[in-house]
């Protein structure tokens, strides 16, 4: 598998955020930190099947 950011932006910063989490974060501060790295969340998730 293959991931790419294209732009990269500020991609480590958001992982290095994220990696601290210790349980699941709220909808709030999932959309702060997408926020703070140039990121929106949209839509509401995805559907397992």
């Amino acid at each position: 598998m293959l991931v790419i950011y294209q732009p990269a932006g500020d991609m480590e910063g958001f992982f290095r955020e994220t990696a601290q989490w210790m349980a699941p974060p709220s909808k709030e501060e999932v959309a702060r930190v997408f926020r703070a790295h140039g990121m929106e969340v949209v839509g509401p998730p995805l559907k397992v099947e």
